[in-house]
């Protein structure tokens, strides 16, 4: 049986079982959760290491969690260019420091007769499905994983679409999960447009990301992708526009922002990254 290994050095993430979970149950100590009126069937998590996105991660895989158990987990990742195709992972399982996560191989070879896809490269060392799958193995031990990256494009949204429809026709419970990050502002990443400093940090939270999260918001995947394009609004649009499509074809309506913040508020630099935690009813 096939293993994808962890490509991610320590610091994104812990190596040591014991260390991951610690960590995870700090992440969620003295949160009081919001509560819903109905199950949560996906949301939208940021993937940068889990010293500054992990918390905002695990809370939202802890209201996943509270709608109930999952057959499916489908995490959607990005780091694809909007002429990019999908990339998605063949391998029967991945590894992780709580154990081995299984994927699920027959359907991920039946999506991949009805969507165009490329299998995803053993050595692509991409973080944004990897950082989330110590809290997929934690918050849904018996669940199985399909690990996509989405590339910035439409493509995303109609790849969202058909996951929910095979999903529907196999009558599978599924999660969808969106990994992406939002603004990469200052010198460090080329963006610099409204000058460094506080008013360029205001501009962002006020601005650029709140434009993204409200395309989010709305569940407007198309919106959201023209956006994050046009703005550099957001690293992996893609993933947020496919985790979307899933919920929305799913019967989704509305999305419910839980947080947001930016790297700055946990280590303040002239370059820093914007970070929202969404789900979807």
């Amino acid at each position: 049986m096939s293993t994808r290994k962890r490509a991610l050095p320590r610091g994104w993430y812990p190596v040591d079982k014991k260390e991951c979970q610690r960590e995870i149950e700090s992440f969620l100590e003295g949160w009081l959760p919001p509560s819903f009126p109905k199950p949560v069937q996906g949301g939208i998590v940021p993937h940068a290491g889990w010293y500054f996105s992990g918390k905002l991660a695990a809370r939202i895989f802890s209201l996943l969690k509270s709608g109930g158990e999952a057959e499916l987990v489908v995490i959607y990742g990005g780091h694809l260019s909007p002429e990019d195709i999908p990339r998605m992972v063949m391998e029967q399982r991945w590894e992780t420091p709580l154990g081995d996560i299984e994927v699920e191989w027959e359907f991920a070879r039946s999506l991949a007769t009805r969507v165009e896809i490329r299998p995803e490269s053993p050595a692509s060392g991409d973080n944004t499905i990897e950082i989330q799958l110590p809290m997929v193995k934690y918050f849904f031990p018996d669940s199985k994983l399909l690990a996509i990256r989405a590339p910035s494009s439409f493509k995303a949204q109609s790849l969202g679409e058909e996951v929910a429809r095979l999903a529907n026709e196999r009558g599978l419970t599924v999660l969808a999960i969106g990994s992406t990050d939002l603004t990469h502002y200052g010198p460090n990443y080329g963006l610099v447009s409204k000058g460094i400093g506080l008013p360029a940090l205001k501009w962002v939270r006020d601005e650029n990301d709140k434009l993204f999260i409200d395309y989010a918001l709305k569940m407007d995947a198309k919106g959201l992708i023209n956006h994050a394009n046009k703005n550099d609004s957001a690293c992996s649009a893609g993933a947020a526009a496919s985790a979307i499509a899933t919920c929305r074809t799913l019967g989704a309506e509305k999305g419910h922002l839980i947080d947001y913040y930016t790297s700055y508020d946990i280590m303040p630099d002239e370059s820093f990254v914007g970070y929202a935690g969404i789900v979807y009813l």
